[in-house]
């Protein structure tokens, strides 16, 4: 039979429904030592800070994995949209960061930069030693075609009605694993680390008999908390191999999963360790579930949550007081898959009624005085036209139910309602720094009221009427301290700053009465200072975590409460504060936090110049079909330009 070539090309140039290549944004690029360094006007800082970190840690992984890309790998910040995230592309060699710093209910606070690179980067270098045909060949494919039999004598084919195609994978490298050695970084690293909320859900799993099996964490795509639990168990169990193994044992399973016949992570664990991945798991469950139920026993003698009100779904957070009825607005997942798919409900605790008010809202609510309006914050329906969605505030009627929208690409969140002022205060984002600005609710222009020079994380903002003044969470380095901004003077403190605890969350009287969360103990508790009788103490003790606090008129408190996999909405009626002896792991479990190393805030001040397209090398899938029973050999090929301003792909057979 005569045989055929076949050539196809396609060209992507980014303007699909939901993706957008913002040919507005003007790119610059530098070089350091291991790294191109690309970014665009609006995150110049971000880009040099992460220069500074990128070639700090470059050395540590590298050793850790003896193992060095063959050229500099390109390290790309972009911000183009309210989103937070980080994508190690191993094959292309590049790092895509978005200079948003993560804020997430299942994740402890660090700075961001310093984690998120050296994950990726642990990727690049972890996944590509595991590459059983190096970065140009990421796979290939086995394919069958068959056609239905000829009904007429002038018909030479058949209509095809059948068409497998089976892949075979350049790299096998189970999500577990990668996820938890990006985790680990390298021997004695602290960018990232076991930190309270990590424990917290694997421990929760563990005393509920909940912890995922072998099997399931080599997957992703589960509902609620299940996709943190695969990066928590994987963080977990490369840790395990590590202690009982040896750390030099996570990169030899690496090497070892790079052989071309080597498809099981099961089996390749039982070639490096000497016990295979079913029985290695099987004692780490045990370890796990020994461990914790011990830790836990001292709580459940004496624990206090209060009540649970709300338990519907996984996500049920920041709960807001009505001011003059006896009801709450909160954040909840209830009718949503995904752990951050929340709409904003109010709940009325005397008809005992839920009500939806609005989908897809962002962050903490407020109220108006009146209890009339409440606001939040949410990105819009359509995108802008460049086509980035950023978060900004809208306002709720509830008589009327008419929404309004206050901001217009703010990049707004976590909005506070003041009503001496009639404004309403609330976080921004820009070049990965975050700042507290006012809204005026007369005049509709925004000011800027802070100027973080080391751009901190902030989030939970509150108002204190009693004295005027703003509290808020602040991550410079690790875990959260509670700063204060007062509104009359303008000066910003540190109300509570302990550096090997985290301290989150604040919630204040109308007598300045504080209620926030603290880990001190290992577990998040909620921590009472109450001016007016001097007394101060835990007023919770969980074996799960208490978050979000706020305090009525009355001086009930209702908080977030991670039990049994999920946040719910729980009361305390009346708050008394509980012997620190009886709380939590012990009084100084914080100390396992000492000697960590300090931040990196410097900024790489090699000089930019202006972005040119470039291209990594191109993939080559090859490729056998079987067609009408000719056997047909031929390729893919495929690339993308650096930060994917064109994509090219075609075969040929």
């Amino acid at each position: 039979m005569k045989k055929i070539l076949y050539f196809l090309v396609l060209a992507s140039f980014g303007f699909a429904e939901i993706e957008y290549n913002h040919p507005e944004l003007n790119w610059h690029t530098f070089e350091t030592e291991h790294f191109q360094i690309h970014f665009h006007d609006e995150t110049e800082m971000t880009a040099r800070e992460a220069a500074t970190v990128a070639e700090i840690i470059f050395p540590k992984i590298t050793e850790f994995y003896e193992f060095e890309p063959k050229g500099k790998t390109h390290l790309i910040l972009i911000d183009p949209d309210d989103y937070s995230n980080g994508a190690a592309y191993y094959y292309d060699n590049k790092i895509m960061i978005w200079a948003s710093p993560l804020d997430f209910e299942l994740r402890g606070s660090h700075r961001w930069l310093q984690n998120v690179i050296t994950h990726e980067f642990a990727h690049i270098v972890s996944l590509q030693k595991a590459m059983k045909a190096g970065t140009k060949v990421p796979g290939a494919y086995l394919q069958f075609m068959n056609y239905e039999e000829e009904k007429r004598p002038d018909v030479l084919y058949g209509y095809p009605n059948t068409l497998v195609s089976y892949p075979i994978p350049g790299t096998i490298v189970p999500p577990w694993l990668a996820e938890g050695v990006a985790q680990y970084m390298y021997e004695n690293a602290d960018w990232d680390h076991w930190d309270t909320h990590r424990d917290m859900i694997l421990r929760d799993r563990a005393i509920h008999g909940k912890l995922l099996s072998f099997t399931e964490m080599n997957t992703f795509g589960k509902k609620g908390i299940g996709n943190e639990s695969t990066y928590n168990s994987g963080f977990a169990l490369s840790t395990f191999i590590a202690n009982e193994y040896g750390t030099e044992k996570l990169k030899e399973i690496m090497d070892e999963l790079s052989s071309p016949l080597q498809f099981s992570v099961g089996d390749a664990m039982e070639n490096v360790l000497g016990d295979h991945g079913d029985d290695i798991y099987d004692s780490f469950k045990t370890s796990l579930e020994t461990k914790y139920n011990m830790l836990v026993s001292p709580i459940e003698i004496n624990p206090v949550e209060g009540k649970q009100i709300l338990k519907e779904g996984t996500t049920n957070i920041y709960p807001k007081w009505h001011p003059t009825k006896i009801g709450f607005a909160y954040l909840s997942n209830k009718e949503n898959d995904f752990f951050s798919q929340t709409d904003l409900f109010y709940y009325d605790m005397e008809r005992k009624e839920d009500k939806k008010l609005m989908g897809a809202v962002h962050s903490a609510p407020t109220w108006h005085s009146n209890g009339q309006m409440i606001y939040y914050s949410k990105k819009p329906k359509f995108p802008n036209k460049q086509g980035s969605k950023f978060y900004d505030i809208y306002s709720y009627d509830l008589e009327t139910e008419d929404e309004e929208r206050l901001t217009v690409d703010a990049r707004a969140f976590n909005p506070v309602f003041i009503e001496r002022d009639s404004s309403i205060a609330y976080l921004s984002t820009y070049d990965g720094g975050q700042d507290i600005f006012l809204l005026n609710l007369k005049t509709g222009s925004s000011e800027k009221i802070t100027n973080f020079k080391d751009r901190p994380i902030l989030s939970f903002l509150v108002y204190s009427e009693e004295s005027h003044s703003l509290f808020f969470d602040m991550t410079t380095h690790h875990y959260r301290n509670i700063g204060k901004l007062d509104l009359s003077s303008n000066g910003i403190t540190l109300e509570f700053d302990h550096p090997f605890y985290d301290e989150r969350n604040m919630a204040v009287s109308g007598n300045g009465m504080k209620v926030f969360s603290q880990d001190k103990s290992g577990i998040y508790n909620l921590y009472l200072i109450n001016p007016v009788d001097t007394t101060a103490g835990y007023v919770t003790n969980l074996s799960g975590g208490a978050f979000m606090p706020d305090i009525s008129k009355e001086g009930k408190v209702i908080y977030s409460l991670y039990k049994d996999g999920a946040y719910t909405i729980a009361l305390l009626d009346s708050i008394n504060p509980i012997v620190e002896d009886f709380v939590g792991y012990s009084s100084n479990y914080f100390e396992n936090n000492l000697g960590l190393v300090d931040p990196v805030t410097d900024l790489n001040q090699t000089e930019s110049k202006s972005y040119t397209d470039q291209f990594p090398n191109m993939f080559i899938m090859p490729k056998i079909m079987l067609d009408y029973g000719t056997i047909k050999p031929g390729f893919y090929f495929y690339s993308s330009e650096v930060i994917n301003r064109l994509s090219i792909f075609g075969g040929a057979s």
